[in-house]
């Protein structure tokens, strides 16, 4: 496989498109099935017209592919790599909060594993 010597402008392109909270809730939407504008527009309450315009900015940056069938459009993750990344973005988070809602209450301390 070709590729480009130089990966940093596709990437930040990449999370530029991922770094939009609306957005990344289609992109979320689309990580267990393929969708219809319609059914992701009820799902995530908003307009057709707005998730359209993410889909077109998801589909741009390579996240998201279109299928037709008939007169509907069905969008999917573009690759499954697309899944392990959100996965991915996950577990980090969660990784980065779990301190924050440990209980440090002595009962819980003690119990916990390596507590005195």
């Amino acid at each position: 496989m070709l590729r480009p010597t130089n990966l940093v402008a596709p990437k930040a392109r990449l999370f530029r498109a991922l770094g939009d909270e609306p957005r990344l809730a289609v992109l979320e939407q689309l990580s267990d099935a393929e969708r219809r504008v319609s059914d992701l527009a009820q799902r995530l309450g908003v307009a057709q017209s707005t998730v359209s315009t993410h889909l077109a900015t998801l589909h741009a940056a390579g996240l998201a592919v279109r299928r037709a069938e008939g007169r509907s459009v069905y969008y999917a993750l573009a690759h499954p790599a697309v899944g392990a990344l959100l996965r991915s973005a996950e577990e980090v988070v969660l990784a980065s909060v779990q301190e924050s809602y440990a209980c440090t209450q002595p009962c819980c301390v003690e119990a916990a594993p390596g507590g005195s």
